[in-house]
C-alpha cells in the first residue's frame, strides 16, 4: 500500500499542533514547504525534525 500526498492540516494534526504553530516551527526550522501538498517523503522528513 502506497503512501498519500497530505495537507499541512493533516500534518498539524499529526503533530498535535495547529496549523499556525506548525507554520511557526517550520519557519524556526527553516524548512520550506513547497506550494500544495506535501509528499510522503517530505512528511516523514519534517515529523522526524519535529519529534526530535
Amino acid at each position: 500500500m502506497s503512501e498519500k500526498h497530505k495537507t499541512r492540516q493533516q500534518l498539524a494534526d499529526d503533530l498535535g499542533i495547529s496549523p499556525r504553530t506548525l507554520s511557526r516551527k517550520l519557519q524556526g526550522l527553516r524548512i520550506v514547504l513547497p506550494p500544495g501538498l506535501i509528499s510522503p517523503k517530505l512528511y516523514q522528513q519534517v515529523v522526524e525534525k519535529f519529534r526530535d
